[in-house]
């Protein structure tokens, strides 16, 4: 029953296709279905970034691809800082019009709350979005699955599930193993670090020129600062180093951070010329003197700070 009324859907997609395509197929009189298919040929795809990208500022990741009608998956992976894991496939205008037109039941939606206008496209993006990449071969198959009904008004679906597959290969090769990863369908990168783009043809008879491309994000400086949440007094005893507060204080632009990544190194001094120093990053509760050295990581970036006490016996 599933499928007959799947099946009427797609067919009322194809009409809506039909209907638009000054729209999807630059003005051609081809049906919609055809508006992926092109004739072999040698394709050249051009990834962009924006330059001098900061946290917390818009990062704006651009493909441009010659010919113009040119479609592709593009791929952009994290690989350092804290953008390490990350993975989005970032889909052409045309392509991502055409799984719009495609309607589904809303009983497929994730979301109860948010069924109008549940289409092919909103499907694809609640079973990738958040998911590890592994989610590709499911996205895959269930596009397969959907294509026993789909294909024969949609061809085009076959040229994205290839693609999907390629985006894949391309992730396991510049990705390292056992990685904890996130992917996501159109998003922009957000988080500080270093980035590596590429991109897949969808008409598999192409012959891609178009190389890769590395980028950062640098990590936020201006308006960070950190400062200690307790001056520690000259000397404590053991007790009170127990319940003595040793964190430090981030702040962004005036507002305090919650949970800073922030991380904490004593080095308790050692005899004769420092012999027998020991540096750990617990705070410490045994006699001695130490120095303290705050250092924010994450996404933010400021001097670091230091302070020097002792604990009595």
């Amino acid at each position: 029953m599933l499928r007959k009324r799947i099946a009427a859907l797609a067919l009322a997609a194809v009409m809506a296709c039909t209907a638009a395509v000054p729209a999807l197929a630059a003005g051609t009189s081809e049906p919609a279905a055809q508006t992926l298919a092109m004739d072999n040929a040698l394709v050249s795809i051009r990834i962009e970034a924006t330059d001098n990208a900061v946290y917390g500022s818009p990062v704006n990741v651009t493909i441009r691809a010659t010919p113009e009608d040119t479609q592709f998956i593009a791929v952009v992976l994290g690989l350092g800082g804290e953008a390490k894991g990350f993975v989005t496939l970032l889909l052409p205008e045309k392509v991502r019009i055409l799984l719009e037109l495609i309607p589904l039941p809303a009983s497929m939606s994730a979301d109860p709350a948010n069924t109008t206008n549940f289409n092919l496209y909103r499907y694809l993006k609640q079973l990738i979005d958040g998911n590890d990449v592994s989610v590709l071969i499911r996205v895959a198959e269930e596009l397969t699955s959907l294509m026993a009904v789909l294909q024969y008004y949609v061809p085009a679906l076959q040229n994205v599930v290839s693609g999907m597959n390629d985006a894949l290969t391309l992730i396991r090769k510049y990705l390292p193993e056992d990685l904890v990863t996130h992917i996501y369908l159109d998003e922009q990168p957000v988080d500080s670090g270093s980035y590596v783009a590429g991109a897949v043809t969808l008409n598999k008879g192409d012959v891609n020129t178009g190389g890769l491309a590395l980028f950062k994000v640098a990590r936020k400086s201006e308006g960070v600062r950190q400062y200690w949440t307790q001056q520690t007094p000259a000397s404590m005893t053991v007790e009170e180093a127990k319940n003595f507060n040793f964190a430090a204080v981030v702040e962004v632009d005036g507002a305090i951070l919650d949970n800073p990544k922030v991380t904490y190194t004593y080095k308790k001094k050692g005899g004769f010329l420092g012999l027998g120093s020991t540096t750990t990053s617990e705070p410490p509760t045994e006699p001695g003197e130490y120095t303290q050295t705050a250092v924010v990581g994450g996404n933010y970036q400021t001097a670091n700070i230091s302070r020097s006490f002792t604990i009595t016996g």
